[in-house]
């Protein structure tokens, strides 16, 4: 298959991947981010879409990034996303009870999609990740994106890049854990539970990364979603939490505070099938690898 460049925007640190998706995996010859100017992308809105497109322009020429086959990887608090099981049914009928099942607010000033988690033969069903996004928020990166001469073959979230990636480690099937993927000063949490995609929340540090008061402020998100996995009474314990996108310094100032909590702590582990350049791991990948993943 063609060369395919993976491009994350959310807020000003950019992620780029490069790589050939192939059957089973890929092969990234390419990992590289940069940080963008300051005030031009926040948590997914343009703040400043000429510097944007400008500093775009100047991220791919300096790293000779292919532009014609670009897969836009979003992330931010204006996507909506839940966790909805629906009867197995054609995409046609499907997204008619998506959108009714997002509520209020859908119309030509949104654009809904979702995600397949998993099916259920037996019971006739299927669990999906559905998600809405205001379509101004869609369009003007788009317009960023063209204006700096990149041609898009398709458009996806960092949420379920994520999920796409754990997905393709068989060393997670099965297993109910923690990940946690750091961009900048902003941390995504997700839970899986028996290796299925359960919930995650995304919120900003107050703490500057790898003080002892960002490692306590970090314990406090585990230990929340440790509280929000007892009230759904559950079988399954959370034995694990996966760190990602973070240094070797900072998961050991973490360490302490997620033992107190009965978690095992370890970087994510790597992708099978996944080629990375030398140097570079599926942890420090996340958010652009994932695109490569189910292609």
């Amino acid at each position: 298959m063609a060369s395919m460049t993976s491009l994350y925007l959310c807020n000003r640190t950019v992620y780029a991947a490069v790589g050939s998706p192939a059957r089973g995996g890929a092969a990234l010859s390419v990992v590289c981010q940069a940080e963008l100017p300051e005030g031009c992308l926040i948590n997914g809105i343009i703040t400043n879409e000429a510097a944007l497109t400008a500093a775009l322009k100047e991220f791919f020429s300096a790293n000779a990034l292919p532009a014609k086959r670009v897969a836009l990887v979003l992330g931010g608090s204006q996507f909506q996303h839940k966790v909805l099981t629906l009867p197995d049914l054609p995409d046609k009928k499907l997204r008619s009870i998506v959108t009714k099942e997002l509520g209020m607010g859908a119309g030509s000033q949104t654009l809904d999609d979702w995600m397949l988690l998993r099916r259920d033969m037996k019971a006739h069903s299927q669990t999906v990740l559905a998600t809405r996004v205001e379509r101004s928020v869609i369009e003007g990166l788009l317009s960023a994106a063209k204006g700096a001469g990149l041609t898009l073959c398709c458009i996806d979230t960092g949420l379920s890049c994520l999920i796409k990636l754990v997905r393709a480690i068989p060393a997670l099937a099965g297993r109910t854990f923690i990940l946690l993927a750091f961009d900048g000063e902003n941390l995504a949490a997700l839970l899986f539970v028996q290796g299925q995609y359960s919930y995650s929340t995304r919120s900003r540090l107050f703490n500057t990364r790898g003080t002892p008061e960002a490692a306590a402020e970090i314990a406090q998100k585990l230990s929340g979603i440790l509280q929000f996995h007892l009230t759904n009474k559950s079988d399954h314990r959370i034995t694990d939490v996966y760190f990602a996108k973070c240094g070797a310094g900072e998961l050991e100032s973490c360490r302490p505070g997620a033992e107190a909590l009965g978690l095992t702590v370890s970087m994510l582990p790597d992708v099978p099938g996944l080629r990375l350049p030398s140097g570079c791991c599926a942890a420090d990948a996340v958010f652009a690898a994932g695109s490569f993943v189910g292609r």
